[in-house]
């Protein structure tokens, strides 16, 4: 229970952490790569054992935790800027309603068989992804902080391609490349150095011009951050390994999709309509539905 409520608790904060970021004034890559670095300097620093560099490097799930954390890093951003722009409670969803895409995926590719209730599920899914982003009449020419409705409607829509692939990938690492539960922290500190390598990488091409130095506002949040993901998928890992998928995810993803709403709707005074509203209800049903069968 206690993983669960890790998963639960981190997952909820990394989209909060990303709405303050703005809020602060916190610099973007500067943040999100300081959060990589805590978070695999944790993953590392609590495994119960770090197998020699060349073990690691040559082990088959290696390539993989790269691609992993290089696209985690431009998911966080699009998650950023998602959070900030589109708010909390449409972006939790958005992330979670990606549940569709590994699902899929397991159709496709790794021999789970469809049926009528989880084709019909996943339409539930996609639809209410639609009430989710509906504005209300009146409310879909305005610019908020400069970006166009098209836009924050995008932002939504790229965290949940983002983070379906992200779920797909680490989904058949676990599978097919992970051999046993004491390489899950190895696994995740390589993804994580991964994301900050490439967090680096972006943050130094983006100082050519403007010259940022990261500041302590910076540095701290995004520690706050990389602890709250180290967290997270501290949480997930480990909770599938003393509770059964089928009661882990229901839990985790309505869980980490209420305390969002609640946050976003009481903290950040988000407005969401009754359609939106609707949108968040049929996500929750249908993703602990899903999740159970």
């Amino acid at each position: 229970m206690w993983y669960l409520l890790a998963a639960i608790l981190g997952s909820s904060s990394l989209v909060i952490i990303l709405k303050v970021f703005d809020l602060k004034g916190v610099d973007l890559n500067a943040g999100i790569t300081v959060n990589y670095i805590v978070a695999s300097s944790l993953a590392f620093g609590f495994a119960p054992g770090v197998p020699p560099v060349k073990q690691i490097t040559g082990a088959e799930w290696f390539g993989i935790a790269l691609l992993i954390g290089a696209l985690f890093m431009f998911s966080f951003v699009v998650y950023a800027l998602s959070a900030q722009r589109s708010g909390v409670a449409v972006t939790t969803i958005s992330g979670r309603a990606a549940v569709v895409i590994p699902v899929v995926f397991a159709f496709l590719f790794l021999g789970e068989h469809p049926t009528a209730a989880k084709i019909a599920l996943l339409a539930v899914i996609l639809l209410s992804m639609f009430l989710i982003l509906k504005k209300p009449s009146g409310e879909g020419s305005g610019d908020v902080k400069g970006l166009p409705h098209a836009a924050m409607l995008a932002l939504p829509l790229a965290v949940f391609l983002f983070n379906g692939v992200n779920d797909t990938l680490v989904q058949f690492a676990q599978r097919t490349r992970i051999s046993s539960e004491d390489l899950y922290p190895v696994f995740n500190g390589v993804m994580f150095a991964a994301g900050a390598v490439t967090g680096l990488i972006c943050f130094l091409a983006g100082n050519i011009r403007k010259r940022h130095r990261p500041t302590l506002r910076d540095l701290g949040w995004g520690a706050l951050l990389g602890v709250m993901n180290w967290i997270c998928m501290t949480g997930v890992f480990y909770g599938l390994g003393y509770m059964d998928g089928s009661v882990f995810y229901p839990l985790y993803y309505t869980g980490a999709i209420v305390l969002a709403t609640v946050a976003g709707v009481w903290i950040f005074r988000e407005r969401l309509s009754a359609l939106n509203y609707t949108g968040i209800a049929l996500a929750v049903a249908a993703i602990a539905v899903l999740s159970m069968i």
